[in-house]
């Protein structure tokens, strides 16, 4: 169930192990949602959980309106209180520093599997390899992301820290007055998600995998502790082993699934531009740590994303919600862009409260979930998909699952 960045590649590796795979979707085409046009890049070296002991203040003035990069709508959900509280308990030391062990963990595996996938399927999805810069407006700034990275440097990242002139060396685009400097993470990378998802998807058909687009997941039908079949519009898809690979799970039929999954929707804008003067475009993909805005280059076009809004399960967008994102590229890469075209979207990343994804099965014995990857769905999902399917197989995932399984 679902065909974005989570349920193709798990596809791809159930249908290697040698299940007859049906996918279900209910948008018309694969990688509709949540995998359409997100930042693109696969951070191995950045998996900071949300949650920290900074964050409640972060939280409070933008309630106040007073933080340009996220937004909170107070909702009369309970969903959205009952998750709040529960990020809010994770807002510590301890927390933090147990959270990002999981966190790093998955992706560090998750990119090894990336490039094996890439390797066996021969994918095509503009896929850069030349590192992300993490680009720092302030010297202040980006003394706190240094001392900030000594925790995945532990880890074995290799991390470099440069100066304006270092910056501009490897981005003659920049303009490197706006710097302080950057920390540049060579082993990080980027590519089109979509792209990549369309492409793995023709792949997985030639393996036999179908794909039931456009039908959406009503229920499911279940015996004790058994699914036996999906309901859809479509009538029901009758199978031996289920998948949950969807986004943001609808609240409704939550309860259906056997499991708590406590995700929360968190939106993001995005925007893919043209580009005004190729030799003045980025290199590498990027992130201006100072305005939380992520840029990557794709072929002929610039992907620009941003911001985090808490505004329930809408996702409708306007023009000004992407005036940010388009001064702060700008600023940074003043002739790089043309934003008179711009394709603009909205999309709702699934948050865990942790802001890690859950694995594994709740009430029903042979219903696997792959959900909750929240703002990290492409830095996970090769990994996450070789999980899943080792799941469903019965044999023992390649890394630890602490932190990362259902709970009931």
């Amino acid at each position: 169930m679902g065909a974005g960045l989570a349920g193709v590649t798990t596809a791809w590796e159930l249908a290697r192990d040698g299940h007859e795979v049906v996918v279900i979707e209910r948008e018309r085409q694969v990688a509709s949602a949540s995998s359409f046009a997100n930042g693109g890049i696969v951070a191995a070296s950045r998996p900071f959980p949300w949650p920290s002991p900074q964050m409640p203040g972060t939280l409070f003035r933008a309630l106040l309106g007073n933080e340009q990069a996220i937004r909170i709508r107070p909702q009369l959900d309970p969903g959205f209180w009952l998750w709040g509280l529960k990020f809010l308990a994770c807002c510590n030391e301890r927390r933090h520093a147990e959270i990002l062990r999981h966190k790093a963990r998955l992706v560090h595996y998750s990119q090894a599997r990336l490039g094996e996938l890439v390797a066996q399927s021969g994918v095509d999805y503009h896929r850069l390899v030349n590192g992300v810069m993490y680009l720092y407006r302030d010297a202040a700034a980006l003394e706190r992301g240094w001392q900030k990275a000594e925790a995945v440097r532990a880890l074995g990242i290799v991390l470099e820290r440069l100066d304006p002139a270092g910056v501009a060396g490897r981005e003659p685009g920049v303009d490197r007055s706006r710097l302080a400097g950057a920390i540049y993470a060579p082993g990080d990378e980027a590519g089109d998600s979509a792209m990549f998802c369309r492409e793995l998807a023709r792949r997985c058909e030639r393996l036999g995998v179908v794909f039931r687009l456009n039908s959406e997941v009503l229920g499911l039908d279940s015996l004790d502790v058994t699914v036996k079949s999906v309901v859809t519009h479509a009538g029901r898809v009758l199978g031996d082993a289920f998948v949950c690979a969807m986004g943001v799970v609808d609240p409704r039929m939550r309860e259906s699934l056997g499991a708590s999954l406590p995700i929360y929707p968190v939106k993001g804008y995005s925007a893919t531009v043209a580009t005004a003067r190729s030799e003045a475009m980025p290199r590498h993909a990027g992130m201006d740590e100072s305005r939380l805005i992520a840029y990557c280059p794709l072929g002929d076009r610039i992907r620009i994303t941003g911001g985090a809004e808490f505004a329930g399960y809408a996702k409708s967008h306007q023009p000004k919600d992407f005036a940010r994102l388009y001064a702060a590229f700008g600023e940074l890469f003043p002739e790089a862009a043309d934003f008179s075209a711009a394709r603009t979207w909205a999309c709702q990343r699934p948050m865990t409260p942790e802001s890690t994804p859950r694995f594994g099965t709740g009430r029903f014995i042979n219903l696997c979930f792959n959900v909750g990857h929240g703002h990290m769905g492409w830095a996970m999902a090769a990994g996450s998909a070789r999980i899943t399917a080792d799941l469903v197989s019965g044999r023992a995932p390649e890394i630890d699952l602490e932190g990362l399984r259902i709970r009931n």
